[in-house]
């Protein structure tokens, strides 16, 4: 080993003649070596990632990073200290290799080195994908293969996927909120995108397959008509409620009025909560009758609109 000899005289140093040791001596001895080395492979590429104490670094210079495949060792370079991953894309499937990482001093001593292997392979393929929209969001399912694990990912405005879930079965709810598709609507994105990916954990590396990607049109977001609309009337205004739609992913409710010489409905408010307080129409200022529609607001289409009467009694 590199670094066999300095150590070898720096213990000597510590114990000859019961003098301590020459504090400058201690940089000459081994770094701690990395705490812990994990590995992952996708389609593309072999991620390796490593952590190494902070109160450590103070001690470390730069990292070394060794390839072994079939017998070969390879170097596959020198990394700053506040380097902690590094992508390798030459590899095969099916093959085994094998990641050494030396920790560095300043004055170039090395570290006893920490290994681990991995075997990339090709996963099975995700099939019968499909989705269906419910009142909380998004629902995927596809065939599960018994041995496998599911990465979700969704793609954000700029197409980066971001992972969302993660699933030991055959499907995955992936709850919306109205935030989440206005904020496509404003990059002109008229769908979401998910991707999702198998995966396989064995002793030593995590295992990503092939993604499969599937788009869920906006336009198919078409919230319930609102129910049980309820309307009591006073000096004030006009007070209307009606029963919650279940759709979590409504960015509200539209209100229309009509009074009885008026040929169209215009739209006089909106709410996010089911109620609503149209001041205008009092008992103090009767135009009887006056109609009211209420529709529920979706991210591009509304629900057909629930239609009532009202008539205001004089006292």
């Amino acid at each position: 080993m590199r670094f066999i000899a300095i150590a070898l005289l720096s213990l000597i140093l510590l114990t000859g003649c019961g003098r301590k040791l020459d504090p400058t001596l201690d940089d000459y001895l081994p770094p701690d070596e990395i705490q812990s080395i994990s590995l992952s492979s996708d389609t593309e590429k072999i991620i390796i990632s490593w952590n190494h104490p902070e109160k450590a670094k103070g001690k470390v210079e730069s990292f070394l990073i060794e390839r072994v495949n079939k017998g070969e060792k390879k170097e596959l370079g020198y990394y700053g200290k506040d380097i902690n991953s590094l992508e390798d894309r030459d590899f095969i499937f099916g093959e085994t290799y094998t990641y050494r990482i030396f920790a560095i001093s300043a004055k170039g001593v090395y570290s006893k080195p920490i290994e681990a292997s991995i075997t990339p392979k090709k996963l099975p393929d995700v099939v019968n994908l499909e989705y269906k929209i419910t009142p909380e969001g998004v629902l995927l399912s596809w065939e599960k293969n018994q041995s496998l694990s599911y990465n979700i990912y969704r793609l954000d405005r700029q197409g980066q996927r971001k992972k969302i879930g993660f699933s030991e079965k055959n499907l995955f709810l992936d709850e919306i909120l109205p935030s989440n598709i206005i904020e496509l609507l404003e990059s002109s994105k008229s769908y979401i995108t998910y991707q999702i990916t198998p995966a396989l954990r064995d002793e030593s590396a995590y295992i990503e397959g092939k993604a499969k990607e599937i788009n869920v049109s906006i336009d198919q977001f078409i919230p319930s008509k609102p129910e049980e609309i309820f309307w009591t009337i006073n000096e004030y205004g006009a007070y209307i409620s009606w029963k919650e739609v279940p759709e979590k992913w409504i960015i509200g409710y539209k209100i229309y009025r009509k009074y009885s010489k008026e040929a169209n409905f215009q739209l006089i408010g909106t709410t996010k909560i089911p109620l609503f307080f149209d001041d205008d129409y009092n008992i103090n200022n009767i135009q009887k009758p006056v109609y009211y529609r209420i529709s529920t607001q979706g991210p591009l289409r509304d629900s057909e609109a629930f239609e009532i009467k009202v008539e205001a009694m004089n006292e």
